[in-house]
């Protein structure tokens, strides 16, 4: 009789009731929690990025659409001012309408072949007869084809960009270049087109030049800097779009998209603080907390209301283990011993469901298994058979016979003719699989039946079992041979009784056809006979 130790077991029913409710309903709560954090951070971090991505690609587009747009206009003026430099009227009349026109640059100037600046609107700049002398500004000179400087001083002193288109005179010489100005930190077409933004949630844009330097960025004071040590600039700088998680110059974790202006080699990027987005995502996991915890808190009560209900069964299970133990009620479920009242019943049932079960175990078996050869005996077939036929479990049939087993009985004796029947299941269980379900029917007849294995298959199954018989040696009755009959259910007959009868007389077939071969049942398709 198993003791039980109190000492050890000092969980009771009600305890564990208690602890594993609370720990279930904490630990499912938690892991909500988590799984919700964690998916909702990379969906909002992956929409954020997105949301950038197409502003910046947007506005990059709108921005490449209106450098265009400038381009074409001074191409269109700079073909008038080729042919008419000499004529100063002509020329000041044409940049004056360029200026006022439309608001897509604050100034414009003319400049000839040499580098002098032959005109320029507005009038109070004053630069006219100034020559361009750094390398920035004299770009246009040396490019000749329509160019955008910048961002540079201008020699008025302001901090600008430069869309120039080339001049050529009649005979195609060139002869100057016209050149307008947009001052980043004017009142223009590209000033409002980049500092008009709607956002509210501390999403800005900024605007790289060619050079990675800012060209624009809501704060003023940061233009003209060098941002080239930023990540995306080197992306931007290679003129290819996308988005990232970066830390910008500053320090500060941002949320970026960008994309490049093609007509000018510019940058566009939107970015977000990456903090303020993790801010939303608190907000929202504090709103989740507040809304679960009523529903937590009524589940944990109805968890302990269950558990109280299940208490009571075990109770009565604990009354039943003496029932048990007198041999009333020997069907009886196993319960684990880990706690305290568990260990009691295990306690009255030990000795007697076990043993008891073991023994009931052991004699089914017995009863179900040849003793001779310990295959399955005609009642293990009929109960494997039964559970097949419930499941609808399709199988082949393999009925196999020693070939003359009566001479080796009468020329070497019975005991003989014992060792080469054990001899010969133990070669079928080694060409059979675990799941395969092996009979001796009676004699020196057997069964094979074959799970979810068709005719064909049972065929090959058959033909290396018979080789291998023919070949093996059986002590002092040397060697054997068998003849083997196949069928199969439902293939061979729906009726398994039929099925059964097809298989043995495929095993006579072969025997009437010269032993030691195999046969098998048609198929009931081609008309089973």
């Amino acid at each position: 009789m198993v003791q039980i130790n109190k000492a050890k077991h000092w969980l009771d029913l009600k305890k564990l009731i208690l602890i594993l409710a609370t720990l279930c309903v904490f630990t499912s709560l938690l892991n909500a929690l988590f799984s919700s954090y964690q998916v909702q951070k990379q969906v909002m971090v992956k929409d954020t990025l997105e949301a950038n991505r197409a502003y910046a690609t947007k506005l990059a587009d709108v921005t490449d659409l209106f450098l265009q747009s400038v381009l074409m206009q001074l191409k269109s003026s700079s073909e008038t001012i080729a042919t008419q430099l000499d004529n100063p009227e002509v020329v000041n009349k044409e940049l004056s309408q360029m200026l006022t026109r439309t608001h897509s640059f604050d100034s414009i100037v003319l400049v000839n072949a040499k580098g002098e600046i032959i005109g320029a609107q507005p009038s109070s700049l004053g630069v006219i007869g100034a020559t361009l002398k750094n390398e920035v500004e004299t770009l246009p000179l040396r490019e000749k084809a329509p160019f955008i400087v910048g961002p540079f001083v201008s020699p008025a002193g302001n901090l600008m960009v430069s869309p120039t288109h080339p001049m050529f005179d009649q005979e195609g010489i060139f002869v100057g270049f016209i050149a307008a100005g947009i001052y980043l930190k004017g009142d223009n077409i590209l000033g409002r087109l980049l500092s008009n933004h709607h956002h509210q949630d501390k999403t800005y844009i900024y605007v790289t030049g060619p050079n990675g330097k800012l060209i624009y960025h809501h704060d003023d004071h940061r233009i003209g800097q060098d941002v080239t040590k930023n990540e995306v600039i080197e992306s931007l700088l290679s003129k290819t779009s996308g988005s990232a998680q970066i830390v910008n110059t500053q320090g500060i974790e941002m949320l970026a998209g960008y994309a490049s202006v093609p007509t000018s080699g510019w940058g566009v990027v939107a970015q977000r603080p990456l903090e303020v987005t993790m801010s939303q995502l608190s907000n929202t996991m504090q709103h989740v907390l507040k809304t679960t915890i009523p529903f937590t808190v009524f589940l944990l009560i109805c968890v302990l209301g269950f558990g109280t209900l299940i208490a009571k069964p075990l109770w009565r299970l604990a009354k039943l283990s003496e029932q048990v133990q007198d041999g009333r009620n020997i069907d009886f479920p196993h319960v684990s011993t880990w706690y305290y009242e568990a260990a009691w019943l295990y306690q009255a049932m030990h000795s007697s469901v076990k043993n008891l079960g073991a023994q009931i175990q052991r004699f089914d078996d017995e009863r179900k298994q040849d003793q001779l050869t310990h295959l399955f005996n005609r009642r293990g077939m009929e109960k494997w058979l039964e559970t097949a036929y419930e499941q609808q479990t399709p199988f082949s049939i393999i009925a196999l016979d020693i070939d003359h087993f009566k001479q080796v009985n009468d020329t070497y004796g019975h005991d003989v003719g014992d060792v080469v029947i054990r001899k010969l299941a133990e070669l079928m269980r080694t060409n059979a699989r675990e799941q395969d379900h092996l009979c001796r029917s009676g004699g020196e007849e057997f069964l094979m039946f074959l799970p979810h294995v068709d005719i064909d298959k049972a065929d090959r199954i058959a033909e290396r079992l018979r080789a291998c018989i023919a070949e093996t040696e059986f002590g002092e009755a040397g060697h054997i041979t068998i003849s083997l009959g196949i069928s199969h259910w439902p293939l061979c007959s729906e009726d398994l009784h039929h099925a059964l009868k097809l298989a043995d007389r495929s095993l006579y077939q072969a025997k009437a056809n010269g032993r030691n071969r195999v046969e098998h049942a048609v198929l009931a398709n081609h008309n089973v006979a």
